[in-house]
């Protein structure tokens, strides 16, 4: 009796130890860390807690040799390519000692944490023998079919980018159009849609194309520290995108509608 008083006593303390992560992953990446708990028959938290650690161990072991920003796009692009759209939040809960290594490792990096962690949970999940013999990854979106994507995107600009924006919902704001072809903004599902198939292009090809234009993007390999450049390492939200632009409230209104 006393034992078992004590065991609970130790799992209460390990449980107060862990500290939450907060993550936004594609939908189709959490169902395969889903589908991997399920085959080892654990809960999704240590699940993700294991992909986490496993991760953030390939991380240090490869970044002694290899660019760390070449690394991270890497892992960036492995995220990217699960199908789909359609993100979710949620979190990872994990011993407080990971957690903040996570952290400084991201911040030192100048990543978000949740940008991090997506990252690493890809890199992990592409080498998780368990994912490996479910083969329960979604098909993988081919190269050629997101080369076209991209080639049709580089062809939107100057009338057509306004076109576009007109055809996606998005009234006569090119600016927007732009923003969101270049990458850099998280577009309601309904709009990348309409934008892809204004250019005749698939949906998750495009959707895949947008997300690596923004991966594309140089980023300074400098370590966080106060008076360095700021620099987008997130796609903004659909809502901070809108509100940016400063437009008439109900025009405003209007395009944050959009993402109901």
């Amino acid at each position: 009796m006393h034992s078992e008083v004590k065991a609970k006593q130790m799992d209460e303390a390990t449980r107060k130890a862990r500290e939450q992560i907060g993550v936004t992953t594609k939908v189709s990446l959490l169902e395969e860390i889903d589908a991997v708990a399920k085959q080892r028959g654990i809960s999704r938290a240590i699940a993700a807690r294991d992909l986490l650690q496993d991760g953030l161990t390939r991380f240090d072991r490869e970044s002694r040799t290899k660019s760390t920003s070449k690394l991270l796009a890497e892992y960036e692009r492995k995220a990217n390519d699960f199908a789909g759209a359609q993100t979710k939040n949620w979190s990872i809960r994990a011993e407080r000692r990971l957690v903040m290594k996570t952290q400084l490792t991201a911040g030192e990096y100048e990543r978000s944490t949740s940008s991090f962690v997506n990252g690493l949970l890809a890199e992990a999940l592409s080498h998780c023998p368990v994912a490996a013999a479910l083969a329960v990854k979604a098909p993988v979106i081919a190269d050629a079919s997101v080369a076209l994507a991209l080639e049709a995107i580089e062809r939107v600009k100057g009338p057509k980018a306004k076109q576009i924006a007109a055809e996606a919902d998005l009234g006569d704001n090119r600016v927007l159009a732009t923003l969101i072809l270049g990458g850099s903004v998280f577009a309601p599902a309904r709009v990348i849609r309409k934008m892809a198939d204004y250019l005749q292009v698939p949906f998750d090809a495009f959707s895949v194309a947008l997300e690596r234009r923004f991966t594309s993007q140089p980023v300074p390999a400098f370590k966080a520290t106060a008076g360095k450049p700021q620099v987008d390492l997130q796609r903004k939200s659909w809502s901070v995108a809108v509100k940016e632009l400063e437009l008439s409230p109900d025009e405003e209104a209007r395009l944050l509608k959009l993402e109901g």
